[in-house]
């Protein structure tokens, strides 16, 4: 028997003021609740209890250690009442990594929508598509465009997106419009330096066979801020998840380029070490951003 068990069990005793009523309480039998007191005097090598037919004293020794013992079950009993009721009312910290693409999209939004509903969850959000130790770095959650190389990680969809070709109206009119994705070369790309494809943008035929242009431009910035901003003051053409410039395409911003070579659609995943254990707070956010996220942008 552990010391712990043994001062619950002493403690829940002394309150009741005898052993039947402890033993109902805790529900366990009467002479389980009297070897576990006996087993906890042994140990200290004390009495702690004065026992009669009639009633139950504490000894000198047994009213000290009980003082000790009330606050230490009060305090473990308070830890367990909180971690209970973060599981049904969610709070606390997640840590978030998110690719820029996502955050500038109304992903980002949904991310604020989700603090509105859970005010006691506080949300870390690392603007990062990189690949990182989730583990190591303390990350409770990534979410992460394209194929998933960690396969350590549970992996859950969320939605779908495809990469797209696009610049301003008032580009195409002054430069024209690239009829293949080789004719790239011979326009100025901008380059999102944050994406993991950077200046090798990735293209699929009429036939079927997969390409990739090398792209080059007079910007390389890993900002999607700026990139998107340059594209639409019509500095040049820019390739990136369709999340990041669907909404300026169809108000007639930008104009969409190479459709028929895009690549088929790609996951938008949330990767999260296990789902053993997981805590509430992030199950929650992980099924609210499944429910809110489009299915494909």
């Amino acid at each position: 028997m552990g010391i712990l068990t043994g001062m619950e069990t002493f403690t829940a005793v002394v309150k009741a003021g005898s052993f039947t009523k402890a033993a109902e309480r805790l529900g366990i039998s009467k002479s389980f609740v009297s070897k576990q007191v006996s087993q906890l005097e042994n140990t200290l090598g004390t009495r702690l209890l004065h026992r009669s037919t009639r009633k139950l004293s504490l000894t000198d020794e047994g009213e000290q250690f009980y003082n000790h013992c009330n606050l230490i079950v009060s305090e473990a009993e308070k830890a367990k009442a909180e971690i209970v009721d973060g599981r049904q009312n969610p709070r606390g910290r997640i840590r978030i990594t998110v690719p820029q693409s996502l955050i500038i999209s109304n992903a980002g939004k949904v991310l604020l929508n989700f603090q509105d509903i859970y005010p006691e969850i506080e949300i870390e959000i690392i603007a990062s598509g990189a690949s990182k130790d989730i583990i190591d770095d303390g990350i409770d959650l990534a979410l992460r465009i394209g194929q998933i190389e960690d396969s350590t990680l549970i992996c859950r969809k969320l939605s779908e997106c495809v990469f797209q070709t696009v610049a301003s109206p008032q580009y195409v009119r002054q430069y024209g419009k690239p009829e293949t994705p080789i004719d790239l070369t011979h326009h100025n790309c901008l380059i999102y330096a944050s994406s993991k494809l950077s200046s090798n943008w990735p293209f699929r035929l009429p036939n079927g066979k997969e390409i990739k242009v090398n792209a080059r431009g007079k910007l390389s910035c890993n900002d999607g801020h700026l990139i998107l901003k340059a594209a639409l003051e019509g500095k040049g053409i820019a390739f990136a998840p369709s999340i990041l410039f669907q909404p300026y395409i169809d108000e007639g911003k930008l104009t969409l380029l190479l459709p028929e070579y895009a690549q088929p659609p790609v996951s938008i995943s949330a990767l999260y070490p296990s789902n053993r254990n997981l805590p509430r707070r992030v199950r929650v956010l992980i099924d609210y951003l499944s429910e809110h996220l489009p299915l494909s942008f």
